[in-house]
C-alpha cells in the first residue's frame, strides 16, 4: 500500500512537471509572438512597413498620413531590384534608419578627378549635398578623406547656426602626395602619402567637394597605375584606407555611406513635445545637443523597454520566463 502511494505521488509529480513544461512552452511562444508583433509594429496602422530591405519606422513613412512631418516622407522606388528608398523632397538614397540614435545612413557620391600619365585632366566630378532641417551631417560618425596622387581636396560647407565668432561658410582642405620616394613607403596609414583625412565641423547641412592638381607627377608611373583621385565624406566605421584595395574599390563604387543626425523638432524637450511626439507610455524625450546647430530632440524608450517610442503602444517590456527544468 505504501509502495502504491509512492508510485501515485511520483506519477502526479511527473504530470505536474509536464503541465508546467507545456505552460512554459506556451508562454515562451506567446512571448516570442508578442516580440515579433512589437518588432513589426514600427509603422502607423495601414502604412507600408518597409521598402526593399529597409524598415520604415514612424515618424518616417511612405505616402500621405504615414509620416510625422514632410521631411520624413519617403519614396520607395519599385523600379530597382530590390526596391530602393529616398527622401521624397530629394533623390538622396537612404540605407538605414535608427530610432534609438536619431540617425540615418544615406549614400553619397565621391568627388573624382582623373588624369593621363602626363598629369592632364581627363575627367572631373564635384558632388554636393544639401539637407533640409532637421538633418545635420554627423561630425562624430563621419570623416573627410582625400585619396590619390598630388591633389588638393577642397571642402566647402555652411553652418546654419554659427557661433558669435564663427563664419557661416567653412572652407577646409587636405592634400596627398606621391612622388617616387614617397611611393616606395606607401602603407595603410592615412598620413598624407596617397591618403589624407580630417574631421568635419559640427552642425553642417550642406557641402561641396572639389579636387585639383598640386603639381604633375613627372614620372607618370603612379598616374599610369592610379589615374583617378577621390575625395569624400564617409562613415568612418565603414572605410579603412588600404593602397592594395581602396583604389580598386573607389574605381567601381558609385556611392559611399554617410551618417546624418535627425530630430523631431528644432527646439529642446518640453512638456508639449513629450506629450505630442513621444506617445508611447514608457518613453522619454531626449535633447540632442549639437554644436553649431539646432539641438532638437528625439524620443527613446525607457530602460528595460524597446520598440518605437513614437507609437502609442510602441515601447514593450522584456518578459522574464522562469522554468523548473
Amino acid at each position: 500500500m505504501h509502495v502504491m502511494a509512492l508510485h501515485t505521488m511520483l506519477v502526479m509529480q511527473l504530470i505536474f512537471l509536464v503541465i508546467v513544461g507545456v505552460l512554459v512552452i506556451t508562454i515562451t511562444a506567446s512571448t516570442n509572438t508578442s516580440a515579433a508583433a512589437a518588432e513589426a509594429a514600427q509603422s502607423l496602422l495601414g502604412c507600408e512597413t518597409q521598402c526593399g530591405d529597409l524598415m520604415i519606422p514612424y515618424p518616417f513613412g511612405i505616402g500621405d498620413g504615414c509620416y510625422m512631418r514632410p521631411e520624413f516622407n519617403i519614396t520607395c522606388d519599385q523600379s530597382t531590384t530590390p526596391p530602393s528608398a529616398h527622401f521624397t523632397i530629394s533623390s538622396i538614397p537612404i540605407a538605414h534608419i535608427s530610432l534609438d540614435e536619431g540617425e540615418l545612413r544615406i549614400m553619397q557620391e565621391a568627388a573624382v578627378q582623373c588624369n593621363d600619365a602626363q598629369g592632364n585632366e581627363t575627367y572631373s566630378y564635384w558632388p554636393s549635398l544639401l539637407l533640409p532641417p532637421p538633418y545635420t551631417i554627423s561630425d562624430t560618425k563621419n570623416k573627410f578623406f582625400d585619396i590619390g596622387c598630388n591633389t588638393v581636396s577642397i571642402f566647402q560647407a555652411d553652418r546654419t547656426h554659427p557661433g558669435p565668432d564663427e563664419d557661416k561658410t567653412i572652407v577646409g582642405y587636405t592634400m596627398v602626395l606621391c612622388d617616387d620616394e614617397l611611393r616606395k613607403v606607401l602603407t595603410n596609414s592615412c598620413d598624407g602619402v596617397g591618403c589624407s583625412q580630417a574631421p568635419i565641423p559640427s552642425g553642417l547641412q550642406n557641402f561641396t567637394i572639389m579636387l585639383g592638381n598640386v603639381f604633375v607627377d613627372d614620372s607618370g608611373t603612379w598616374l599610369t597605375k592610379y589615374p583617378c583621385s577621390y575625395s569624400f565624406i564617409v562613415e568612418q566605421a565603414m572605410f579603412t584606407f588600404s593602397p592594395n584595395t581602396s583604389f580598386d574599390l573607389l574605381n567601381t563604387t558609385n556611392q559611399l555611406p554617410l551618417i546624418v543626425n535627425w530630430g523631431i523638432g528644432d527646439e529642446p524637450c518640453d512638456e508639449e513635445s513629450q506629450n505630442n511626439a513621444c506617445k508611447a507610455v514608457n518613453s522619454k524625450c531626449v535633447n540632442r545637443p549639437i554644436i553649431n546647430g539646432p539641438s532638437g530632440y528625439i524620443c527613446q524608450c525607457l530602460p528595460g523597454y524597446e520598440g518605437n517610442p513614437y507609437l502609442q503602444d510602441g515601447c514593450r517590456g522584456e518578459f522574464e520566463i522562469y522554468t523548473y527544468f
